[in-house]
């Protein structure tokens, strides 16, 4: 049978039109891929983190390095802290993405992500911390069949590793009983590598007897790096009320992307004579750039009442300047507790949103930000403490509900749902 060139045209328009809107999302910052949308996407710390990040008007221990440098001046002894992610798992489902299947992402991670170190010098006290404040790792496979849009078999599989890092060292002095100042000086770097491949295989009929196989394959590597300063003050009006507050920014000094892609589509058929024909069709495009893209301006203030020697509530809120075409600030929120049961432990809660910085999709169009997901998370930790030492051990956990445009040149809209818990471990040391 002599080479039907239309059905292949049809078939490699529809896989074009239905599929490859991956490829065109992950050459973009706005991917579905990295998560660039939140900004509470991991909690830093020791004490810190079992209270849900709601640490700006406390700070007193390294990882006030993080919070708020203002804080470690109240600090009662050099001290040293060490926190890790024992174990970090995240889902989120894409519901009815092709097919009536839902498109499923998993990520989970190792991550060793604060280290903090005080020291009193001079009129006030040094500190130096490195923190982890994003580390997603993918590694999936995943196969819809029976697609009714082109009765075939999708196969994608997927590698996406993307760390931040902030590193650096601060200072703190205390102006009056009432007033402290601090400032944290981070180098910033954040490293995305990512793989992403995918296969179509669409069965023989007898009204089409070619074979078509497409293959598309990606490459993407990001780094960026810059200087995060961090600026903060704690103000005491009372003995037991204190206020804090921190400003900062990242700005970038040098930013280098570079995508590969690469498809290919074969065809077998029956020639007149009964021998196969393989014809094949290939295509390879790859770019690089350098644009350095925008921060925003952030703004963390919030109060902490020490109730008595045992009780304390704190409260933060996070406002970030308008990002993504957004018009209104972002606003993120925490609230906690820490409670001693004795000399010995100390049960902390809190809970805290993780908004994301993009505007809400519209229907029946096609939207430049193709996701936005709100979530939601809790946190509890318990501590040990000894004469000079203290482990904890905790956990937080996330529910996030929201909207995608998955296929990019489609106005479907698909409901989304996150899960994540993380398991954390610290200690901590003065000397």
């Amino acid at each position: 049978m002599p080479l039907n060139n239309q059905h292949l045209v049809n078939k490699v328009k529809l896989i074009l039109k239905c599929f490859t809107f991956y490829i065109a999302i992950i050459a973009y910052n706005n991917t579905l891929f990295a998560d660039d949308f939140h900004y509470n996407n991991m909690l830093i710390g020791d004490r810190a983190s079992g209270m849900a990040g709601s640490y700006v008007a406390i700070s007193d221990d390294p990882s006030g390095l993080f919070y708020n440098p203002a804080g470690i001046i109240y600090a009662v002894s050099s001290n040293i802290s060490a926190n890790m992610n024992a174990y970090n798992i995240s889902q989120t489902h894409y519901k009815n993405v092709l097919g009536g299947q839902d498109w499923v992402r998993s990520s989970s991670a190792l991550v060793p992500n604060f280290f903090g170190i005080t020291q009193p010098l001079g009129p006030g006290t040094l500190g130096f911390s490195y923190a982890v404040t994003d580390s997603i790792l993918e590694d999936q496979d995943q196969t819809f069949n029976d697609i009714p849009t082109a009765g075939t078999k999708f196969t994608i599989n997927f590698n996406n590793q993307d760390t931040t890092n902030n590193i650096g060292p601060s200072y703190a002095i205390s102006i009056n009983e009432h007033w402290s100042i601090g400032l944290t000086i981070y180098g910033y770097y954040r490293s995305q590598e990512q793989i992403f491949s995918q296969n179509f295989d669409f069965p023989e009929t007898e009204a089409d007897p070619q074979d078509i196989y497409h293959w598309e394959s990606s490459y993407v590597s990001l780094s960026e790096y810059g200087i995060k300063p961090v600026f903060g003050i704690i103000y005491t009006p009372m003995e037991k009320l204190s206020l804090g507050l921190t400003i900062s920014k990242v700005s970038l000094f040098k930013s280098e992307l570079e995508v590969q892609l690469s498809c290919a589509t074969t065809y077998i058929t029956e020639q007149t004579d009964g021998a196969l024909c393989q014809p094949s069709e290939f295509s390879r495009f790859a770019y690089k750039r350098n644009e350095k893209r925008e921060f925003p301006w952030m703004l963390n203030t919030g109060a902490a009442y020490f109730v008595n020697n045992r009780l304390l509530f704190s409260t933060s809120l996070w406002i970030y300047e308008a990002v993504n075409k957004t018009t209104t600030p972002l606003i993120n929120a925490a609230a906690a507790m820490e409670y001693y049961l004795s000399n010995r432990f100390a049960l902390r809660l809190g809970a805290y949103t993780n908004m994301a910085n993009t505007p809400k999709l519209k229907n029946n169009v096609v939207n430049e930000y193709n996701e936005h997901i709100d979530i939601f998370g809790g946190t509890i930790s318990l501590s040990h403490f000894t004469r000079s030492s203290a482990i904890s051990i905790g956990f937080a956990g996330n529910l996030g509900y929201g909207k995608a445009q998955v296929i990019s040149d489609n106005a479907n809209i698909q409901d989304v749902r996150y899960y994540g818990i993380s398991m954390f471990i610290s200690a901590s040391n003065s000397f």
